[in-house]
């Protein structure tokens, strides 16, 4: 994520990069400032309710700095993308089935309109995203579903060693079941909870991680049975 990289030619044919990046203070530090500006106001407002002026106030910097950086809103909301995924991937390493559930559904699907939990949070509000058939050609919407499915890979590499043998050799993509059945799980909890159902999200990962143990275990007695005939 860098400022466009195309520099601007006047008229006398020399370029006026260097005057922009002054007036405007290109710098990794006021990239990472309108980053995690956007970040708490797409939390609070979403992407419709976000617009360049009101980021650009709560990076206090001026509005074209923001545009230095990043062409349009959907530009930026693609970098946040990138930016959120390189901050998820330092945060996840090697999750457990239940820690797994915990960080969806007790922490992205709880948090998802609390700044206070942006980073957990702004995963489930991307959903938005994927369920918003207008933005199909929306650059900030296709980054998001790219990632999903990194996300997704990811957390199926990691889940892989937890399971037991016997179970995977019963059922040999057992993981991508395991992975795929807490998405959804954190998907419907968000969309429940925000169509008014009310939702104890703690409670709601406990019982998601027990039920996905019962059916790892249920897959693992398979296995075991297979093997002693």
């Amino acid at each position: 994520m860098s400022p466009r990289a195309s520099a601007d030619v006047s008229s006398n044919g020399k370029s006026e990069t260097g005057k922009r990046r002054r007036v405007h203070q290109s710098t990794p530090e006021n990239e990472r400032a309108i980053l995690e500006a956007v970040l708490q106001l797409a939390v609070k407002v979403g992407y419709e309710g976000t617009t360049m002026a009101e980021v650009a106030r709560v990076a206090g910097l001026p509005i074209g700095s923001v545009y230095w950086h990043f062409e349009n809103k959907e530009g930026l909301f693609a970098a946040l993308i990138d930016y959120c995924f390189e901050n998820w991937q330092t945060r996840h390493r090697g999750p457990e089935n239940r820690a797994i559930l915990r960080t969806s559904i007790a922490g992205s699907a709880a948090n998802s309109t609390d700044p206070e939990h942006a980073q957990e949070a702004f995963w489930i509000i991307g959903l938005l995203f994927a369920l918003e058939k207008r933005l199909a050609g929306n650059a900030a919407r296709q980054k998001y579903l790219e990632v999903r499915e990194q996300m997704y890979e990811l957390m199926v590499k990691a889940v892989t060693p937890g399971l037991p043998e016997a179970a995977l050799r019963a059922k040999p993509d057992l993981a991508r079941k395991v992975v795929m059945l807490g998405r959804a799980l954190t998907d419907g909890f968000y969309i429940s909870a925000s169509a008014g159902d009310q939702i104890d999200f703690a409670e709601a990962a406990e019982l998601s991680a027990l039920a996905m143990d019962k059916l790892v275990k249920h897959y693992a007695e398979l296995g075991e049975a297979a093997d002693n005939e």
